[in-house]
Formats: structure tokens, sequence, C-alpha cells
């Protein structure tokens, strides 16, 4: 069991994580062997990284080597030399033709979900533009992919594995935004950054479709920090970035940038 002082450090949704890592790391020490996890959004490596830092062991985070979201950490007694590989991670790129074709990340995501029957964990970011696609798998499924993904929607594909070197740079636009609101519970913060109603904000909340920092969240008085992440299904994310005291009439002034896919 992790202990009260541990938990009160992260959320009651992030405990059967936090326990389940906790697990992990004592078996690293016990057995004095390396672990491997899945692919883990930043939030859960960020968890990681600070469960090991109590302990006699390394931490090591794909992102880190790799400009990507979803990353890989590798947890390692002290005689550990660390070696890129032992992420098992590739890098595959998806082929077909764009001429006729349009491939989204839902699409890519849900092809390789049903068609080689594994999780979403092991799988990491997913690039794409007009041209090509590019996915990164945990290296013991990349040649059954290669093998068994002919077809994505109605598109005929072929996959390659590629060096790390040929990674696509993300493609996010960034804009920023000037908000007064009331105040920072969720719902209020939604509409206004998205120009929804706050029937529509409540609607989307509670339909399981907001997460805030990569948990899904369905309290729509959830209260917002500086720095934390809120991604909206089908309109894109937003950050806190700064807040800049408060209006005459008592309304928080904020900083947020909005991040969407282009």
């Amino acid at each position: 069991m992790v202990s009260k002082a541990v938990l009160q450090h992260f959320h009651k949704d992030e405990f059967v994580f936090v326990e389940k890592m906790t697990d992990i790391i004592n078996r690293v020490e016990d057995t004095y062997t390396i672990f491997v996890t899945d692919f883990l959004n930043p939030r859960e490596l960020a968890i990681v990284e600070s469960l090991v830092a109590n302990r006699n062991l390394f931490f090591y985070s794909s992102n880190d080597y790799f400009d990507t979201e979803y990353g890989k950490a590798i947890i390692a007694p002290d005689y550990y030399q660390f070696d890129e590989a032992d992420f098992e991670l590739s890098l595959l790129e998806i082929h077909y033709n764009s001429k006729f074709n349009h491939l989204t990340h839902a699409q890519i995501l849900g092809a390789f979900l049903n068609q080689l029957g594994i999780e979403r964990h092991l799988i990491g970011d997913i690039r794409l533009n007009n041209e090509k696609a590019q996915l990164f798998l945990t290296s013991t499924m990349a040649d059954q992919a290669i093998q068994q993904m002919t077809k994505i929607g109605r598109a005929g594909v072929a996959l390659e594995e590629i060096p790390f070197s040929r990674l696509m740079k993300r493609q996010e636009e960034v804009t920023s935004l000037f908000l007064q609101v009331s105040s920072l519970r969720l719902d209020k913060i939604l509409a206004s950054s998205f120009k929804l109603s706050r029937l529509q904000a409540v609607k989307l909340i509670e339909a399981g479709k907001v997460k805030v920092n990569y948990r899904t969240v369905e309290k729509t008085s959830e209260q917002l920090e500086l720095g934390d992440m809120v991604s909206v299904r089908g309109f894109g994310r937003i950050r806190l970035v700064d807040e800049q005291g408060f209006t005459k009439s008592g309304k928080h002034k904020l900083t947020i940038e909005k991040l969407k896919h282009k």
C-alpha cells in the first residue's frame, strides 16, 4: 500500500496509477533488474519520475531523446548503463496514395487497435502531413504491423520501419488568447476559450469529452490552475499560461495558449 503522505500529492483519480507504479518500482529495487513502461502521457511520466526520485534508482524518459508527447520510461538500478534501444521503440512510416486519400489521427489509431488487436498503451505519437504519416509503436509489434496492415479506411497502405532521424516535426498551431472570466471553473474557461455557451460547455464535460492534464473530468465545477492543459475532443487544446490579476469588476485576467493540430 502507498502511504497517505505520498498519495496526498496526487489527484484521487491518479491513485490507482501511483500504486501500480510504486509496486513496479519496489520490484526493480528488490530484483535489481530494469523495467520499461508502455507509452505514458506527460502527466504519467512526471508521476513516475517523482516516485523514482526518492529511490536509489535511475529514471529515463524517451521524451528526453525524441520530440514526442507520449513516451516510455526506463526504471533501472544504479548499475544500469543507458542504451536508447532499451526503450523498445519503433518508428513506422505509413505510405499511401495521398492524391486520392486523406488519413486522420483517428483512422490510423483505430486501424492499429482493431486490426492488430492491441491496446492503446502500445502506441505512441501519430504524426501526419498531406503526403504521409508516421507512428511510434512498441518494437515487439513492429514486424506484425508491417506484415498485417495493408489498409486504413479506404486507403491501401504499406508500412516501413524508419530511423528516428526521419521523424517529422510536430505540426501544431499555437495562438495566444486573453480572457476575462468570473472564475477558474472548467465550464467557464471552456465556454470563453472556444466561444461556446455555458450549456454547450457543460454538455461536453458531462459527455466525457474533456480532459484536464490527460485525465477525463466530468465535474463542471472543476477548478483549474496555471499550467493546466485542457483537451476537448473535436475542438483542440488550451493551456493556462499566465494570470494578470483582476479587472475592476473582479474578473480573472488570463492568458491561454490554444493548440490545434494542423
